[in-house]
Formats: structure tokens, sequence, C-alpha cells
């Protein structure tokens, strides 16, 4: 009787009702948690990251008194399962911890989170948990949210997505994690992402960004979205670095990252202009010091126009530059199918900010002036032609743009040669003999390559 009892008093221990964190063992709780964890053991943390679900409830649930509990008194306060239960909740965000709970108890993970969204109890440290969790699932390839990509491909499991759902769905939760939240990742885990990293981080931001348009928040700024939209920029403009540094061809990884942060943002629009009523931008016209009256269209505008600015910095062959700067980047920013309003509105301002560059020329001309200019005569010619639906998007740029170089090319060449030599890329040239601009095509199967002409104005002498 007496061995029977001891393998039933096991058995309910470990399978049928295990311990469960609570006020009557809330101090051995903490210290065989806290043994495990600076133990570092690679087979005891799988279990306990396993064993700790059944507690999540709980966990949340005390860390979220503290405060009620701290407030009740004046004197130092004794120890208690609310200060225990939130410094467990820091306990395990040591990163050995989540990368295992990542790889095999990720359901652990989504109760933490359901039962923080359930309560509302977003002061609770769970912050640096979320943050090291998201950043370990991003960099296990084999992780929950490499298997939620889509339905089609991965089941059910992609269609309800629980993971993802809950890391990053919820957009109220993210927010109020601040700097802590899922999509705030160290700088050295983001410059270390290849192509599926990387794609992986732009769909959980589009998901959290698609909970932010379906709540109603549009009015609100969201600091989180508006840093992870910095990232998704500043790993796009490094991809384009890379292949300018490698000399990479379009089937290796710097390309991928291109193609996948340009076509994030491409999403991004898609999903704001599907909504009805379309939100309105609150002015179309910024200036400098209204950074304040900016919204999502104003940050979605310079993040392209920063992708257009990295793209202009291609001076290799000309077909190279044009594979870049025109099919990557050009055409994916003002192409014939970016049909809906929230598009036009993107496209207003980012044709502002390219002009407004440009127009440096006139006073106080840099590099980056001269970069973005090369680029917008290297994909949009130095003709006007006809109108017709190709290239409607940036006809009234590319007038103001042939415009402002006739004006201001020759005399910039006098100030200085080489800021003028760095407008020149791709297939186009300056004719000192005739004073003008030749843009000169590939040749293909043709005699002759095309040609086109843009004559300089002279600069005018004061006396």
């Amino acid at each position: 009787m007496l061995f029977l009892s001891l393998v039933i008093t096991w058995m309910r221990c470990a399978f049928i009702k295990p311990p469960i964190f609570g006020r009557d063992n809330y101090q051995k709780y903490a210290q065989e948690l806290y043994r495990i964890v600076l133990k570092g053991s690679e087979t005891e943390l799988p279990i306990i990251a396993h064993e700790l679900a059944a507690s999540a409830k709980p966990l949340i649930t005390l860390a979220a008194n503290l405060q009620n509990v701290e407030a009740a008194t004046d004197e130092k306060l004794e120890p208690c399962a609310e200060g225990h239960a939130s410094d467990m909740l820091l306990l395990i965000a040591n990163r050995r911890f989540c990368r295992h709970l990542v790889a095999s108890s990720p359901l652990t993970a989504i109760r933490l989170l359901d039962a923080v969204a359930e309560a509302k109890a977003y002061h609770v440290q769970i912050g640096l948990f979320v943050q090291n969790v998201s950043t370990e699932a991003i960099r296990n390839k084999d992780s929950g949210l490499y298997h939620e990509d889509e339905g089609y491909y991965s089941g059910l499991l992609g269609y309800i997505k629980p993971f993802s759902q809950a890391l990053y769905g919820n957009y109220e939760l993210v927010e109020a994690l601040k700097h802590h939240s899922p999509l705030d990742i160290h700088y050295e885990s983001v410059w270390a992402w290849d192509a599926d990293q990387f794609e992986t981080y732009c769909r959980v931001v589009q998901m959290t960004f698609q909970s932010y348009l379906e709540g109603g928040y549009w009015g609100s700024h969201s600091y989180v979205l508006t840093r992870a939209l910095g990232d998704i920029q500043e790993t796009t403009s490094r991809a384009i670095l890379d292949i300018k540094k490698t000399d990479a061809d379009y089937f290796e990884d710097a390309w991928r990252r291109l193609e996948v942060g340009v076509r994030c943002i491409e999403d991004i629009i898609d999903a704001i202009g599907k909504l009805d009523p379309l939100p309105k931008a609150r002015s179309l016209r910024i200036h400098d010091h209204k950074h304040w009256n900016e919204d999502f269209y104003d940050q979605l505008a310079k993040v392209m126009f920063e992708i257009i600015h990295s793209a202009a910095s291609i001076d290799g062959p000309p077909d190279k530059a044009w594979s870049i700067q025109h099919n990557t980047v050009w055409n994916r920013f003002f192409g014939l199918d970016k049909d809906n309003m929230a598009w036009k509105i993107v496209q207003f301002k980012l044709r502002r900010l390219l002009y407004n560059e440009i127009r440096n020329l006139e006073s106080f001309p840099t590099y980056k002036t001269t970069r973005v200019l090369a680029m917008c005569l290297n994909v949009m010619g130095l003709k006007l032609g006809k109108r017709s639906n190709h290239g409607r998007d940036y006809a009234a740029l590319k007038a103001a743009v042939l415009a402002c170089t006739q004006r201001n090319f020759l005399h910039l060449r006098e100030d200085n040669h080489e800021l003028a030599d760095s407008c020149l890329i791709g297939g186009i040239s300056f004719d000192a003999e005739q004073l003008r601009l030749v843009k000169t095509y590939l040749k293909g199967l043709k005699p002759e390559p095309d040609r086109e002409y843009l004559p300089l104005d002279a600069p005018t002498v004061t006396a």
C-alpha cells in the first residue's frame, strides 16, 4: 500500500495535477525555478518551460496585484506571492530559457500573453520576456513563426496562427510594452538576419499593423510601429549596400532582402487602402517643423524616400543600376497597379519629398541631393513624352525635375565638378560640346542604341 500510494502521488504531481504557482508554495516554486534557470541544463530547461504553462494565469494575476500591495503599506514590503510573481517574470526573460521555450514549449508564451491580454495587465514586467521570445522565435527557423506563414502551406496553424497572434496580433499589448515590445529587436540581431528571417519580421509587423488598423487607432501615434518601419527601412538599405559591396547577383540573399523590404511597404499601403472608409491624411503638405502633424502616410513616404536614396548609390553597370533602381524600387512605388487612394496619398507625399530634396540644387546641394537627382533622371528619362498611363503618377515630378536640372546643372558643374559628376549614373553622361545630358539605353539587337537628350541652360553671369 505504501509503494502504491507513492506511485499514485508521483503520477498525480507529475502528470494529473502538477504544482501550480500560488500563495501556498510561491517561495519553493520560485526557488526551484531560479535553480533550474541558473543551472541552465539543456535537459531541464525545456521541461520547466513546459511546466510553467500551468502557472501562467496565477503568475500574471499576482504580479498585476503588486502595485496594490505596495500602495497598501508604507513600510518595507515583506516577501509575498505578488513580489515573487513579478520577479519570476523577469527571471524567465533569460535568453537561454527563452530559446528553449521557443523550441519546445511555445504554448507557455501563448498562455502568459493571453493572461496579460485578458486581465489587461500591461504594467507587469513581461516586456523583456516577450522581446527575447520574439528574438529567438525569428532567429530559430524551426520555431512556430515559420510554421504559421500561410494556411495554404502550413495547414490549420497557418490559418489560426496561435503563436503569432499571441505575440504580435494585439496592438494594444504590443504598444503598451514600449521599448520591450516584440517588434523591438536588438540591432545586432537585426543585422545578422538573412532574407527568410527578415521576411518573417516583416510579416509579423504587418500583423501588428493590421491590428492597429482594425482597432481604430489611426488617429493615435504608434511609437512601436514607427520604430519597426525604421528597422525595415534600415535593413532594406543595408541590403542595397551589401549588393553594392559584394556585387551580389539577383539570386543571392542581399537581393532577396531588398525584395522583402520593398514588398512589405507595398503590403502595408495595400492594407490601408482596403479600409472603408479610408483614413484621411492630416495634411498633404508637411513642413519640416510640423512633425507632430504627421501620420503613417508621411512615415511610409519617408521610408520609401530613404530606400530610393539608398538605391541611388548603385553606380555600377547600367543594367545593374536599372534593375535595382527602376525594376526593384521605383516601379514598385510608382507602378500601374497602385490605383487605390492610399497609394495616391503616399505617392503625392513621396513626390514632394523627392522634389524638395532636388530643389536644393538651387541653394545648398549635397551628395544626397545629387544622388536622388541621378536616380530620378535614370528611371524617368530625359524626355517629356506624351501623356499616357505609363508614368502618369510621376509626370508632374518629371517635368519639375527636368526643368530644375536644365537651370542648375551647369552652374553646379562650375562650382563643384565632382558633385555634378555624381548626378551621372546608369546610362547618363554629359556632352560638354553640346552642353547637354545624354541618356543611352541598352543597345539590344538594334544597330544603334536609343538616346535621349536634355539641353542645359548656360549659367547666368553676374556683374
